[in-house]
């Protein structure tokens, strides 16, 4: 009997906690909660609130009053993404509008562009007519470009077409310009025909359409060059003909490479044809640094020549200078010396003294070209030094071209330093006259 009481009232006490906890799951304060998130899903009784969680874990939330975007740009996009993509369009325009009603700022700037690259991923549509309801000009650019940025090709011309549409008081001319550039080489990826199509029937000042022109074209040879090649043409009485033209050129030589060469070389007699072939010989130098130099080195028209190889090192030398300034060291003399000037300005921005040690085992026309770029570059630092290098360079022209530059420097900075240098250097006394009459009131 007493072990029948024993559990008799060991049961009731559980059943009083398993009701005690029933009691709790569904008391009024979290029926509230689930009543103001069903009624916030449908945009009539809460505002949206995305909030981060500890481990950036996110909830949703439908609270009174207004609760900002939390820290959305420290979530992984990913989460992000799969937690807006659950929203209705309602919630998604609720928390736009929250952002809208930001302040300015940095901050203000990086929770639109999470905001907008994640709601992009999914609906790049109804995420840039949102985009285009901010009044600040800096927060629309952002949310539009990020728009941009985030969708994908297949959604360009949609989003191109918006753009244009939107009345003339929503964008600047100049963010117009922009977006449309960035979308018609995004559509181009996909559709070159359409993109040239689209960019045909734009009013708009050719010259700010550089890129999409190029990258157009550039595309558009990839597949049908000789299509691509007239429609870049027909721009000829444009400001973008040129970047539209170099871009066809461009796209034909991944498609034929020979074909493109020839076509260049024919044409590279005048200005339009000398800037195709250096924007050539840039773009086969990217794919392949051996051919383009051959391929340089044998355009009929030496001016042409001078100028892809001055396209050339200057490329080179970005990453290398040293390696610029050796190859155009080895250069025939007709086309070195500006293309070697060009490498050791790099070289010496760079090191100036790996430049100078490099240039002492020189010998000939070569260290005096190299010379004349380099005393310029060291005169700044040390006219004494660039001066006693200047004496050895032993072309009179650009061993006086160098030592004019050197003594107008130095004799506006310091002219009793340069004025005693001078006076007791190893020149002869009509160059010493010629120098010092270069002083201010000389």
């Amino acid at each position: 009997m007493p072990n029948s009481i024993v559990r008799a009232a060991l049961l009731l006490a559980a059943g009083i906690l398993v009701g005690l906890m029933i009691g709790v799951t569904i008391s009024p304060a979290h029926h509230s909660d689930s009543t103001a998130a069903q009624a916030g899903g449908g945009g009539s009784a809460g505002t949206t609130n995305l909030k981060a969680k500890s481990g950036s874990r996110l909830e949703l939330e439908m609270e009174h009053p207004d609760i900002l975007l939390g820290d959305i740009m420290t979530v992984p996009f990913q989460e992000l993404y799969g937690v807006l993509s659950t929203l209705s369009p309602q919630q998604l325009d609720e928390l736009a509008a929250q952002l809208k009603n930001l302040p300015a700022g940095k901050e203000t700037n990086a929770k639109v562009a999470a905001f907008f690259k994640a709601w992009a991923h999914f609906d790049p549509v109804a995420a840039l007519r949102a985009a285009a309801g901010f009044k600040n000009s800096e927060a629309k650019t952002t949310a539009v470009q990020s728009v941009i940025t985030s969708a994908d090709s297949a959604q360009a011309k949609a989003l191109a077409k918006q753009i244009q549409e939107w009345p003339a008081d929503v964008l600047t001319r100049e963010q117009r310009n922009s977006f449309l550039n960035s979308l018609l080489v995004k559509w181009s990826d996909l559709d070159p025909v359409g993109a040239a199509k689209f960019f045909d029937t734009m009013q708009m000042d050719a010259m700010h359409f550089h890129p999409a022109a190029s990258i157009i074209a550039q595309n558009w040879a990839a597949i049908d060059p000789s299509a691509a090649i007239e429609w870049a043409r027909a721009h000829s009485d444009t400001q973008g003909f040129q970047g539209a033209m170099n871009g066809a050129i461009n796209g034909w030589w991944s498609k034929d490479r020979g074909a493109a060469e020839q076509y260049v070389a024919a044409r590279a007699n005048d200005s339009a044809g000398r800037q195709m072939a250096s924007t050539l010989a840039s773009y086969i130098f990217s794919k392949d640094p051996e051919h383009a130099k051959e391929w340089i080195g044998k355009l009929p028209d030496l001016d042409t020549r001078r100028q892809a190889e001055h396209v050339l090192v200057i490329q080179m030398a970005v990453n290398d200078p040293q390696d610029a300034s050796e190859y155009a060291a080895t250069l025939p003399a007709d086309v070195r010396e500006a293309t070697l000037g060009g490498a050791i300005n790099y070289w010496a921005a760079s090191d100036l003294a790996a430049a100078g040690q490099w240039i002492k085992g020189l010998s000939g026309s070569v260290r005096d070209e190299a010379l004349g770029t380099y005393t310029y570059n060291l005169l700044r630092k040390d006219p004494n030094a660039a001066a006693a290098w200047a004496v050895t360079i032993s072309d009179p022209k650009i061993r006086d071209k160098s030592l004019n530059g050197i003594a107008t420097f130095w004799l506006n900075k310091d002219p009793a330093a340069a004025s005693a240098w001078i006076q007791n250097s190893g020149l002869s006394a009509a160059d010493k006259r010629r120098l010092l009459a270069l002083a201010p009131g000389g």
